[in-house]
């Protein structure tokens, strides 16, 4: 009888503890998953945002050139204001095409060291190089910004305004760095043949801007 009692606790143990680990893996596989959504969703803001940029962009220009013709209106704002757009165009663009690893990228050396022993050594300096002026982007804009006290000659804006897209570009920067890093850490410490885990980004499908 006590034996039999005996394989029933560990019996019971043993499912707890099973069961344990489900609900941590599944606890896991939530946060994952949410995390990926909210990174899709950044990713999205990017677009979105760049999209509205060039639309700006190009009524602004259609405005100016229609103001210049007619006469009817005048636009002395048009230049701060586009110079401020375009502004926010580059960085935040910037930032969409980093997380998307879509950059313009000179391949000949990638090329050359594809499938020897030096790639990941030349990826992971890669990496490392983009956090570096991801880093220095962050934080040089953001003093930049802090310094800044003047303000735009017409609608009497604070220029800080225009200038902070630096800071904020170069912090979504650094996070795609950081991800690109440790994507690089892992594969070129990982053996080959292995499965390695998937990128931390789940690029939507691309869109011409």
């Amino acid at each position: 009888m006590a034996d039999a009692h005996r394989d029933l606790r560990r019996d019971a143990h043993g499912r707890l503890l099973a069961c344990r680990v489900t609900l941590a893996a599944e606890g896991d596989a939530v946060k994952a998953t949410l995390f990926f959504r909210l990174e899709n969703a950044l990713g999205a803001l990017l677009r979105v945002f760049s999209i509205a940029c060039v639309a700006a962009l190009t009524l602004l220009l259609t405005l100016n050139i229609f103001s210049r013709a007619t006469g009817w209106f005048g636009m002395n704002w048009f230049d701060e204001v586009v110079v401020t757009i375009f502004a926010w165009l580059v960085f935040i663009g910037a930032s969409a095409l980093w997380r998307d690893r879509d950059h313009f990228a000179i391949s000949l050396l990638s090329d050359a060291l594809k499938g020897k022993r030096l790639e990941g050594l030349h990826k992971v300096v890669i990496a490392l190089l983009g956090l570096l002026f991801a880093v220095v982007l962050m934080v040089y804009g953001a003093r930049f910004v802090d310094r800044t006290t003047a303000t735009t000659p017409v609608l009497e804006l604070p220029q800080a305004w225009a200038y902070a897209c630096m800071p904020i570009a170069g912090f979504l920067m650094t996070l795609y760095a950081l991800r690109d890093v440790w994507s690089a850490l892992r594969e070129m410490f990982t053996p080959a043949g292995e499965a390695t885990d998937p990128p931390a980004a789940a690029p939507a499908p691309k869109e011409t801007i």
